[in-house]
């Protein structure tokens, strides 16, 4: 029997897609066994999965911080022997932890940032290129398995502490890490929803409860604010009882596509080409047609040009004909 194990630290959205391997790996060879490395705040998405052995939890804020703590991860796996590490994050820490452990073969993810900060910079806009899941997968060929339609799948853990609308709800995600990212249409686009018979939940971290209240508060919704109130197999088993997610461009944007919910998706400073796009046929990404996007990898803290217009110029109009669309799918 084979013995794999795959390192992807983080974060939400990325781990997410790494999930597309340990398909590739437990469709090709049913009897592998296939273990995982995350960090502890991301382990979560990961809780019930059923074609991982072991999930390793790096603890990079207590136990394992810094280079002691570090060592003392490996030191916990050293009596392991792998097949293959298949190391997704390669950075400094993943590559360490794959120098150090056994396996017969050792398998580093090139990483394309040069080709992300080209478009950035302008070059390239008009070409296809491959996107992260395929990239991954190209990774666990090199391990010897080639299972190139493998998808990314998260498997929700039922729980019914959460009190959710009677029937079906539509999911909102209006957060994001920088502020570019965040479309600000949403207020009005929840207004429209109101007389839908479908329910809403808006999902997102603490950071994003304020955004909620206000969205609540200006649209008149009886909508359901979970903001900050799940750890991630919630927001996992949430997602995967939705009817449809609009969010940004985010983690729960990956998460939901993972547990078979489509996605409407925001795009604003970043674009498809960078890899993220979700994959479902039934899912869409919402954009503008700008010469000054991408502006970011990542988004940003304001809009470099000062007008924000690939968030302005996408109305809730707009957004509520696409929700129409793939509700009437």
């Amino acid at each position: 029997m084979n013995k794999y194990l795959i390192i992807r630290l983080g974060a939400i959205g990325d781990i997410v897609l790494a999930t597309a391997a340990v398909e590739a790996i437990s469709q090709a060879e049913p009897d592998s066994q296939i273990d995982f490395i995350c960090k502890a705040r991301f382990a979560g998405l990961l809780k019930g999965h059923p074609k991982l052995a072991n999930v390793y939890v790096f603890d990079e804020a207590g136990r394992h911080k810094g280079l002691r703590g570090l060592l003392l991860f490996i030191n916990s796996l050293n009596d392991k022997k792998y097949s293959a590490i298949i190391d997704l994050q390669n950075n400094t820490r993943s590559r360490i932890i794959t120098l150090c452990l056994n396996a017969d073969k050792k398998i580093h993810w090139p990483k394309d940032t040069w080709r992300r900060r080209m478009l950035v910079w302008g070059h390239g806009k008009g070409k296809t290129y491959k996107t992260v899941t395929q990239r991954y997968l190209a990774a666990v060929e090199k391990a010897g398995i080639k299972q190139p339609e493998a998808k990314p799948k998260l498997y929700p853990v039922a729980d019914d502490s959460v009190k959710l609308p009677q029937g079906e709800f539509i999911a909102i995600a209006p957060g994001a890490h920088w502020p570019t990212k965040r479309w600000p249409g949403y207020s009005e686009l929840v207004t429209k929803l109101v007389n839908r018979e479908s329910g809403i939940v808006i999902v997102g971290d603490q950071n994003d409860r304020a955004i909620a209240d206000e969205i609540i508060k200006t649209s008149g919704a009886n909508a359901t604010n979970l903001c900050g109130l799940l750890v991630l197999p919630q927001l996992t088993y949430i997602l995967s009882k939705a009817k449809l997610l609009v969010t940004n461009d985010t983690g729960a944007m990956h998460i939901a596509e993972a547990v078979g919910t489509p996605v409407l998706a925001i795009f604003g400073p970043t674009v498809k080409q960078f890899g993220f796009a979700p994959w479902r046929t039934e899912s869409k990404v919402i954009e503008a047609n700008l010469d000054c996007r991408p502006c970011a990898l990542h988004g940003s803290k304001q809009c470099p040009k000062g007008h924000f217009n690939c968030m302005k110029l996408l109305s809730a109009d707009t957004v509520m004909g696409e929700i129409d669309k793939a509700l009437n799918t």
